[in-house]
């Protein structure tokens, strides 16, 4: 099954963005896409964001900008769906058309910054400065109780802070990105099985090759030609990402039990792959951020 295709658009056609504020026991979750890029504000919640072919961790007070179309998913950790438990998920959403500002980009030199931040927000991008992501939350509480024109000034002031944020990271691979250009589902269904399943030990490339629909020599030319990765390598990377977040917030758990809960049927293999992709040691990264 595709990724859903959900509709973000404004019942009334005199506003160019909408934004919301949401308080639900849990974020929708749905691993889904929509033209209209996707600004996040994180006021109260913690869990899991899976957003193109990565996975990361969201806490009170993040910050991230979707592009157009790029699939994710906001998954609150467990403590939040079971009954009684009182937990809140609460953000900020902004979602705007990427031609939003095509004619002022087109005509205004000093648009151009906001041009680079809407082509680089293909990826995803998460945002890191405190300064700035306060200056940020502060705008879209004003912009929730403006009118019209003083919620537009807001917007620009907002988007020119975050075209200017040197202190950020990519979220998905270019890879990724790129494979979304292919009008076909064979990835698409590689990618919902994958997210769904990487905890999976058992999961097979004859498998994998079998939900797209191809022989095994054939989809792996074809996966590595669209993604530039092998399809083992973007496994590996999805699992370590989730493994990151337990390392993080799971305290109790030691690092045989990380990786079996990541997907990895053996810890020597998780050792190796982690330490490729992090740099570290699985256990070096824990002390690292606990420090």
């Amino acid at each position: 099954m595709k990724p859903l295709l959900l509709n973000k658009k404004s019942t009334s056609f005199q506003q160019s963005f909408i934004i919301k504020h949401h308080r639900f026991p849990q974020f929708l979750k749905v691993w889904h896409y929509h033209p209209e890029l996707e600004l996040i504000f994180i006021i109260k919640s913690t869990g899991t964001c899976f957003a193109g072919d990565k996975i990361l961790p969201f806490k009170e007070g993040e910050l991230m900008l979707l592009g157009s179309n790029l699939p994710h998913m906001m998954k609150n950790d467990p403590a939040y769906f079971e009954e009684g438990s009182g937990l809140e998920a609460e953000a900020l959403v902004i979602h705007f058309l990427p031609d939003f500002l095509a004619a002022a980009i087109k005509n205004i030199p000093e648009f151009s910054i906001l041009d680079r931040l809407l082509k680089r927000s293909g990826q995803g991008i998460l945002f890191s400065g405190n300064k700035h992501k306060k200056e940020v939350a502060t705008l879209m509480k004003q912009m929730l109780e403006g009118d019209d024109f003083s919620r537009v000034l807001n917007f620009l002031a907002l988007l020119k802070i975050l075209a200017e944020e040197k202190d950020y990271q990519f979220i998905s691979s270019q890879g990724y990105v790129n494979s979304l250009s292919y009008s076909n589902s064979r990835l698409d269904k590689v990618y919902e099985y994958v997210m769904n399943n990487f905890d999976d030990p058992s999961i097979t490339l004859d498998h994998v090759a079998e939900i797209a629909h191809m022989n095994k020599s054939s989809f792996c030319r074809y996966f590595k030609k669209i993604t530039q990765k092998t399809f083992s390598s973007f496994l590996n990377e999805i699992r370590v990402g989730y493994s990151c977040k337990i390392l993080l917030e799971q305290d109790k758990k030691n690092i045989s039990e990380i990786s079996y809960l990541s997907g990895f049927n053996n810890i020597s293999n998780f050792n190796r792959q982690f330490k490729m992709m992090v740099g570290m040691s699985p256990i070096k990264y824990k002390k690292l951020y606990q420090n």
